[in-house]
């Protein structure tokens, strides 16, 4: 509150006047609330204008309020009156001060009003400018008029009021303001800070030391916060940070924090310095480990659900793996079987046994390979990036996808080069989107009287497009919009899960993935994967 004025005293002297004056704008410069402004008028209007009453008026709508009096005897406190009622309202809706030297012969005057009180002259002066939202009346119990000197005085004091009343306002506002920013940085569980990194100091919400495991009311220093960031985390978080204080940007990024009692959080930051250059900075803060250990729960889910597809996809085809593994272990038997008669006869044929035993042990290294393939595409374990030739995955997939004998009439044509930029992906998760787009295109194309299927691969900017088209009855609008989504599916006995599955792996390598029509007929899955960047070996 506005500590108190000392009770006026009615000054004779102009000088006095002036500097009675002066300490009220003292007094209305330090007011923190509408009601100590209205107190500062109240007491200081009467000794500067030698008045016998004054009033402060507030514009309340369409009416005027007179909120407050100092006078000789009783006026109008608490009552309201329409603006075009009274001399208050004259004097708001037109922005002019009132001076009436007897109010009985003014036709502003509503008399009735008057003629209970002792006022028989008034000057009413506006207060705030262009746009009045008060007004300061002054009374006098005689008929007289009014010196230059005296009307300044009033004015001078309205005019100072106004700007407290603004300055009021404009801090109510600002309190309003962030009042909402709690409540708002409260509802998203977000903190702020502001940190100086000249000075070494910092200021933290209560959320963010809660994050950070120390007491909410408690201190917490830029010191505590740098020594709680994950060591693997530091250098990209302090380049983060030099980079926006040089340019001004925004940044966000996300770190891991220790905390006291040795529990780790993830953590979201966004900020930026107050200006280029500057290395003060403010943001906001975010504890993400609820939503990063939800994200790897999904993930898990996820790459659970493709090993089951993977299953799925070798129980369909187990009896062509089947015969494909019998083929070399069938001609290996008979190998074998050769170079024991040839080794068992009469006259023992060494050179042609040691022959048949080399065919038997390259028909077993076919059939290894065989088991490698399948065993290295049903694998379950963690996801692994690393740098891949598209193409060798291409081949690879085609070999798995080409072993059912009922897409052996199939013509699958691949063009992709083997000088094609390396991508960064799990092999075996592109292999699982590369033979379900493959087999995809086979099943759909059993009744169709030309049977072609092209894979190829090309540059696409920074990423390598892959391109699977077949020659198939190809797809409706309405079908493709809705083909990705899980348990869409075209085929009679399809779950319409493995799409979904290859969407999300090739958007989960940081790719897209999408559906056109191939021209002539049939359809054409297309989907993107990043080029792989060696890392910098400084």
């Amino acid at each position: 509150m506005l500590k108190s004025l000392t009770d006026p005293v009615t000054l004779a002297g102009p000088t006095d006047r002036w500097l009675q004056l002066v300490a009220a704008v003292e007094h209305l410069s330090a007011a923190d609330t509408l009601a100590d402004i209205i107190e500062v008028v109240r007491r200081t209007a009467r000794a500067i204008s030698s008045a016998d009453g004054i009033t402060f008026v507030l514009r309340d709508g369409e009416q005027c309020h007179y909120v407050e009096e100092d006078a000789v005897g009783p006026l109008w406190k608490g009552r309201k009156f329409p603006l075009t009622a009274c001399i208050s309202g004259w004097c708001m809706l037109n922005g002019k001060v009132a001076v009436i030297p007897d109010i009985y012969v003014d036709e502003r005057i509503p008399h009735e009003a008057y003629r209970p009180t002792f006022v028989k002259s008034l000057v009413m002066t506006p207060v705030g400018g262009a746009a009045p939202f008060a007004a300061i009346g002054a009374y006098w119990g005689v008929c007289r008029e009014f010196g230059e000197s005296e009307l300044a005085l009033l004015e001078a004091l309205a005019r100072s009021t106004a700007a407290a009343v603004t300055a009021v306002r404009a801090r109510d506002t600002l309190r309003e303001s962030e009042a909402r920013l709690q409540l708002a940085l409260t509802a998203g569980r977000l903190g702020a800070w502001e940190a100086d990194f000249d000075r070494e100091t910092l200021v933290a919400s209560p959320l963010i030391k809660e994050t950070l495991g120390y007491a909410p009311d408690g201190p917490l220093t830029l010191a505590q916060v740098i020594e709680a960031i994950h060591h693997a985390d530091g250098p990209r978080l302090r380049a983060a940070f030099e980079a926006a204080s040089e340019t001004g940007d925004e940044i966000m990024i996300e770190f891991r924090v220790h905390r006291p009692d040795g529990e780790m959080r993830w953590v979201e930051l966004g900020g930026r310095a107050l200006s280029a250059g500057a290395r003060q900075m403010v943001g906001v803060c975010l504890d993400i480990t609820d939503r990063k250990q939800a994200k790897g729960r999904i993930e898990a889910m996820q790459s659970e659900l493709a090993h089951i597809a993977r299953l799925n996809e070798l129980g369909q085809m187990s009896s062509a793996f089947a015969h494909e593994l019998n083929q070399p272990l069938s001609a290996a038997t008979n190998y074998l079987a050769g170079a024991r008669r040839l080794l068992n006869g009469d006259a023992p044929a060494i050179e042609r046994a040691v022959d048949a035993i080399t065919k038997a042990e390259a028909q077993f290294a076919r059939a290894g390979d065989i088991i490698r393939r399948i065993r290295g595409f049903i694998g379950k374990g963690e996801p692994t990036h690393g740098a891949e030739n598209i193409t060798h995955l291409i081949s690879e997939a085609a070999e798995i996808a080409r072993v059912n004998p009922r897409h052996w009439d199939v013509e699958l044509r691949i063009a992709a080069t083997r000088d094609l930029p390396e991508v960064d992906v799990d092999r075996v998760q592109i292999q699982q989107v590369l033979l379900n787009l493959m087999r995809n295109a086979f099943e759909a194309m059993e009744d169709s009287p030309r049977k072609q299927v092209s894979v190829s691969a090309r540059r696409a900017g920074a990423a390598i497009e892959v391109r699977v088209a077949d020659t198939g009855p190809g797809l409706s609008r309405q079908v493709q919009e809705k083909l990705f989504q899980p348990f869409v599916t075209t085929k009679a006995d399809g779950m319409g899960v493995g799409l979904s599955i290859c969407r999300k792996i090739v958007e989960g390598h940081g790719g897209k993935m999408w559906v056109e029509a191939t021209p002539g007929g049939g359809a054409t899955f297309c989907f993107t994967l990043p080029t792989h960047v060696p890392a910098d070996p400084a």
